[in-house]
């Protein structure tokens, strides 16, 4: 069995974040570092290879061609040489496994909305590469049934992202007499609806019914589509679950194949979904609409694909250790069984249980609308210090993650804990605007960035301090990207609230975030601010930090990127620099080679050792632990 980590390993980040293809079985890498296995496609990547019969195709990051790599062999490529196009998200023809389909992504004309992006076929055989489908602005997930009869895919429009708004189509796949090429024909609507629901996340059950998510409850649940004799103009959808449930059945899209579910059988399929906070893991009988729970370990789980043949290997993210490669598969009594395919090594990493703070989920009542914010509460933890004095409430360390359409979950984190360990509480802040909470709660934070999230860290340090976990006195907070972005404004409209902050590769000017942002997030901004620039320039004035750096009172520890194209660094030198004039506390430290988020180990040290110092200065607790 193969693997492929989309996300960069720790050994990875030595190598400047390459991203390689790992076999299973002995952990050895398939190719060597001239190769990298990552794609842009939708900007964020992910679905950056596929292997069928043992052959490995994956799309190669510097070139952006697709390579085909037969065991023992060097990688050739199967697409022609084009550096403006970018492939992911592959189907490989069950009968006909020259036959590729592809997202591609056309970057001829680089303008966000000129972007074309469709699903293309990709002879491997004769290097190819031929459209079949296109129309809509964005694709996902292009799926071959069993036998290769239909083709299945997820696809939506401007203005939304797909966790928005997305529908799944069917349709007839047709192979030409010699088998080297293919066609769909009559595409059928499945499920989703433009600008009103997200259905998402498809796959096959079986050759007659497909499987996947929607929200039209207001959260994302498990529903299927059959269709009888072949026809899907027969087929109609419907919930699996007998009664829908308050929790998010699998994951927002902002990579490709992050899939939170995966087929065991025609009838069997395991979902996970999140619920407060938390992975949950199910199977649900396409059938009788039942749902089991297997207990888990695991804080988070994703990245599921199944076999159809009684096993789904995801990837499990525990509290106390990195990630593990994990199967679940049905033994001849049907009883679930989940089994490390990778178990640890010498070279993992994890932290002795004593040592770990084990994250707790509090949905909070906020002022002055009684309105819930979801937070996990880490607690100092460290067996070879005692604490502070009788009563003492410790400092709080106050994280606000990135996106913002994102959540924190409760996995190991080991930025979180190298706080914990050294005397400081953490709190993850699931603000309103977080996914994994359902729809209406995503959508609180349409026309209010800026204002929101800065709102619910305020008050979620108010409650944990009324409640004797942590001193409000003492809190700082912390962010990158959209959440450096929060610090800032956290800085220029609540300079009293936090003893100090942290930005990283923080947004300080809208219009200019607005106007490099690309195709996926095209128009993020203008549904965060609550319209355009022409139309409320006042508002994206008022929430952009560069124009008000007058209002800092609260010392500052600015991280940032040399070649950040998204935060160019000569705007934090200027905040910096107005910082320094007008006397408040501040620092500025530029990483060479870094953009828009942290790629080497070195800087990820240098930002924890400075943050920490930085932050013990301010509060008074002296030198830093180390």
């Amino acid at each position: 069995m193969l693997f492929e980590w989309f996300r960069s390993r720790r050994t990875n980040l030595l190598l400047g974040g390459r991203s390689v293809i790992v076999n299973a079985s002995d952990r050895k890498d398939l190719f060597d570092r001239t190769w990298d296995a990552r794609s842009q496609v939708h900007e964020y990547g992910g679905a950056a290879a596929i292997v069928f019969n043992s052959v490995l195709y994956f799309s190669n990051f510097d070139d952006k061609r697709v390579y085909m790599r037969e065991a023992g062999k060097t990688p050739t490529p199967v697409t022609p040489e084009n550096d403006k196009h970018r492939f992911a998200d592959f189907a490989i023809h069950p009968k006909c496994p020259e036959l590729l389909i592809s997202i591609l992504e056309d970057h001829a004309d680089p303008h966000p909305s000129r972007v074309k992006t469709c699903l293309a076929l990709i002879n491997t055989t004769s290097s190819t590469v031929t459209k079949v489908v296109e129309g809509a602005d964005f694709y996902a997930c292009p799926r071959f049934s069993p036998s290769g009869d239909h083709l299945l895919w997820q696809q939506w429009f401007f203005p939304d992202m797909p966790f928005q708004s997305s529908e799944i189509k069917v349709a007839k796949v047709v192979l030409n007499l010699d088998a080297k090429s293919l066609k769909v024909e009559s595409p059928t609507h499945v499920a989703g609806k433009t600008e009103e629901v997200s259905a998402q996340d498809p796959n096959w059950a079986s050759d007659a019914c497909l499987f996947f998510t929607s929200d039209v409850s207001g959260y994302q649940n498990p529903w299927k589509f059959e269709f009888e004799n072949g026809d899907t103009s027969t087929g109609y959808p419907l919930p699996i679950l007998r009664d829908p449930v308050e929790e998010e059945f699998g994951l927002p899209q902002w990579w490709l194949s992050r899939h939170g579910s995966g087929a065991l059988s025609d009838n069997l399929v395991a979902f996970m979904s999140m619920r407060k906070g938390r992975s949950a893991l199910y199977i649900c009988d396409l059938r009788t609409g039942d749902r089991t729970e297997v207990p888990t370990t695991y804080a988070q789980i994703e990245w599921m694909h199944g076999d159809g043949k009684g096993k789904v290997v995801m990837l499990g993210l525990p509290s106390d250790a990195d990630e593990r490669l994990v199967s679940l598969t049905l033994g001849p009594d049907g009883k679930p069984t989940l089994t490390l395919l990778i178990p640890p090594s010498e070279g993992d990493e994890s932290l002795p249980l004593e040592f770990v703070s084990p994250g707790e989920y509090h949905a909070l009542k906020l002022a002055p609308d009684n309105r819930t914010c979801h937070i996990t509460y880490y607690s100092p933890r460290n067996p070879n210090y005692s604490g502070g004095l009788p009563g003492e409430k410790p400092p709080i360390v106050v994280h606000i993650h990135g996106g913002p359409w994102y959540m924190e979950s409760a996995n190991l984190n080991w930025t979180k804990q190298f706080y914990t360990s050294r005397g400081w509480a953490l709190v993850d802040i699931n603000y309103g605007g977080s996914t994994g909470f359902g729809r209406a709660f995503r959508e609180t934070l349409v026309g209010k960035w800026g204002v929101l999230e800065i709102h619910d860290a305020h008050q979620t340090v108010l409650q944990l301090d009324a409640l004797g976990l942590a001193d409000a006195k003492r809190a700082v907070v912390y962010g990158g990207s959209a959440g450096g972005y929060s610090v800032l404004q956290i800085a220029t409209n609540l300079p009293k609230a936090f003893a100090a902050g942290s930005p990283h590769y923080g947004i300080g000017d809208m219009r200019k975030l607005d106007e490099i942002l690309h195709k996926f997030e095209y128009y993020l901004c203008d549904r965060l601010m609550g319209g355009t620039w022409e139309e409320c320039e006042d508002v994206w004035r008022e929430r952009s930090p560069v124009y008000h750096v007058d209002k800092v009172e609260m010392p500052l520890l600015i991280l940032q990127g040399k070649e950040d194209t998204v935060i160019p660094a000569e705007q934090m030198i200027e905040v910096e620099e107005k910082l320094k004039a007008k006397g408040c506390k501040v620092e500025l430290i530029l990483f060479d080679g870094e953009g828009h988020g942290w790629r080497k180990a070195e800087t990820v040290e240098t930002e924890l050792a400075k943050s920490l110092e930085f932050f013990n200065e301010v509060i008074g607790i002296g030198s830093a632990m180390r």
